[in-house]
């Protein structure tokens, strides 16, 4: 119902989903377990188009700090790399990037 709404609102060409970019995730991946492998991650919207959208990315084995990074490159912000220790990246996922 949030992006739904968001994608209501007129802006510019678009919406305000166009503009915008929204991140989701569960902090678990296996409810029972409470385990922190393969988390699940959705972001909508296009960031003013600097994202692709409507991609279903695996990142089996991957850093989930790269979504982050991810976020923060298609913002704008000059970010070469983000995390900490053993979740630090210097990779963005480039298949959603425009």
């Amino acid at each position: 119902q949030f992006v739904q709404t968001l994608n209501a609102v007129p802006e510019g060409d678009g919406t305000l989903l166009d503009n915008c970019l929204v991140m989701a995730h569960s902090e678990t991946s296996e409810a029972n377990t409470h385990s922190v492998t393969g988390l699940p991650f959705m972001t909508a919207g296009k960031a003013g188009g600097r994202l692709r959208t409507g991609l279903h990315v695996s990142g089996v084995g991957e850093s989930s700090s790269r979504v982050g990074l991810t976020m923060q490159q298609a913002m704008g912000i000059n970010a070469g790399q983000w995390g900490t220790d053993q979740n630090a990246t210097d990779r963005a996922i480039t298949e959603i990037l425009a």
